[in-house]
């Protein structure tokens, strides 16, 4: 259904494509891989333009949260095959964290292992404040929540990562917010996380 207004819609649409399809594509990729990147990133902008009238003018975290849902829809559909995958990979030898690279350090492997023992909203929060470098007011939009709670519920799923990676001594002598503890932690999720082996479902 084409949106009241269409030649306005067209050109906001136009402006809104040119300006965020890039950093749709890149949030995807992060979380899905390149194969499904662009099925979420074409399946966003759809929903984008059949409620261009309510798309703010603060358009990141309204797109981020839109392809989470995508997100969550596409694994959804792909559950059985997940679930068979995660089955064949438990009866396989070498389960677990990916092989250490060179430059890898002690410490993003275990931050990576914790990573991956915490909820998928505590796992999702971390990956927008390392990868995406969203505010908290932009953080907070995309999740649907207000600033105070987003940064608490940041606060614990970094302390709940410090804890238990091993590192928590390490991070009260440094900030949990810092640049180092956010280069680790983005390392770690990568690590930790590949986006074609290992997709959570957000059911």
């Amino acid at each position: 259904m084409t949106p009241s207004g269409s030649t306005d819609a067209v050109r906001r649409f136009t402006t809104l494509y040119r300006e965020h399809h890039s950093h749709v594509r890149d949030f995807a990729y992060r979380r899905v891989g390149a194969d499904l990147a662009e099925d979420v990133v074409a399946d966003t902008f759809l929903v984008a333009w059949r409620r261009i009238n309510d798309v703010p003018e603060a358009a990141a975290p309204w797109l981020y949260r839109v392809a989470l849902y995508e997100i969550a829809n596409l694994r959804r559909r792909q559950a059985k095959a997940v679930r068979l995958r995660s089955a064949l990979r438990e009866c396989a030898p070498g389960t677990g964290v990916a092989q250490s690279s060179d430059d890898a350090t002690d410490l993003v492997h275990a931050v990576a292992r914790a990573f991956d023992t915490l909820t998928p909203r505590e796992q999702e929060i971390l990956r927008l404040a390392a990868w995406e470098h969203l505010s908290a007011t932009e953080g907070a939009a995309v999740l649907g929540c207000s600033v105070s709670a987003y940064r608490m519920r940041l606060y614990r799923a970094r302390s709940n990562l410090a804890t238990k990676s091993g590192t928590l001594e390490r991070t009260r002598q440094r900030r949990l917010d810092s640049p180092v503890a956010a280069s680790v932690l983005a390392r770690a999720i990568a690590l930790g996380h590949s986006p074609l082996e290992e997709t959570e479902l957000l059911l």
